[in-house]
């Protein structure tokens, strides 16, 4: 009797799903909508993170047997975290901040157009940049945390103190702390997924959005530490998945859903 109930025990643990591996993310706490953000319930931020970002991670993720845990931090000790490997990888990282913070980029998997914006309020006869080195003479201000080599110009001829949000960032222009800052076109159109106040901000005529000249478009990737001894398996992983599904446009699909 004792071998029927040791084979049989040995079937029902065969047929038990094989525990995932947690695999843990991160991304900037000021958000990136459409890419990732905490969904609001009832207009109040939740505990739930989403865009279309994590829907990528988690689609390669499920075919590796991941499971995929996101949290906003500071964009600062996101990055710092991920080279330390106490978190594996960063979301919506960019070229340069995977050079400044010691990680190795995945292949791309989208491309952001860059534009500034500026205020009719401050400045009626608004700014207009013919090259990037007319930077120079205005006051460019951003987010703290934020770096902007991949823009073309020195963080630190940049603002940017403690602001922790386009509507700082948007208050700061109209008050004439600073002449204009610099983003992109589709977390800004983003922003009308989490913040109805900014919605307002951002078409009330007072902002004007013009596209920066004489810089490459930025491009997201996921970061990982450069030394991790996983770093090699983890991003034959990323880009695999990647190029499989770059293959039918999966992402276009995931970030349209969110932007209809």
């Amino acid at each position: 009797m004792r071998l029927p109930v040791l084979i049989a025990a040995c079937l029902v643990l065969l047929q038990l799903p094989a525990r995932a591996e947690l695999v843990r993310a991160c991304a900037d706490q000021a958000e990136m909508p459409p890419f990732v953000y905490a969904e609001r319930v009832a207009g109040q931020k939740s505990n739930r993170i989403t865009g279309a970002s994590v829907d990528l991670l988690r689609r390669i993720g499920e075919r590796n047997g991941w499971q995929i845990e996101v949290q906003l931090l500071p964009w600062a000790r996101c990055v710092a975290q991920v080279a330390n490997q106490q978190i594996q990888i960063a979301l919506n990282i960019s070229a340069s901040d995977g050079v400044s913070n010691a990680l190795q980029t995945s292949d791309a998997y989208f491309t952001l157009h860059n534009v500034y914006y500026t205020s009719r309020r401050a400045r009626p006869a608004g700014i207009r940049l013919a090259k990037l080195s007319d930077l120079q003479n205005y006051h460019v201000c951003g987010m703290g945390g934020y770096r902007f080599e991949a823009y073309g110009i020195s963080t630190a001829s940049v603002d940017r103190g403690t602001t922790i949000g386009y509507e700082q960032l948007i208050n700061k222009l109209h008050l004439g702390r600073c002449d204009l800052f610099i983003s992109n076109r589709e977390t800004m159109a983003g922003q009308y997924l989490i913040n109805p106040k900014l919605r307002g901000m951002l078409v009330d005529g007072t902002l004007v959005q013009q596209a920066l000249p004489g810089v490459p478009n930025q491009e997201l990737y996921f970061g990982v530490a450069a030394d991790s001894p996983q770093a090699a398996d983890l991003l034959h992983k990323l880009n695999t998945g990647l190029e499989r599904l770059e293959k039918n446009r999966t992402f276009e699909t995931m970030l349209e859903r969110y932007l209809q």
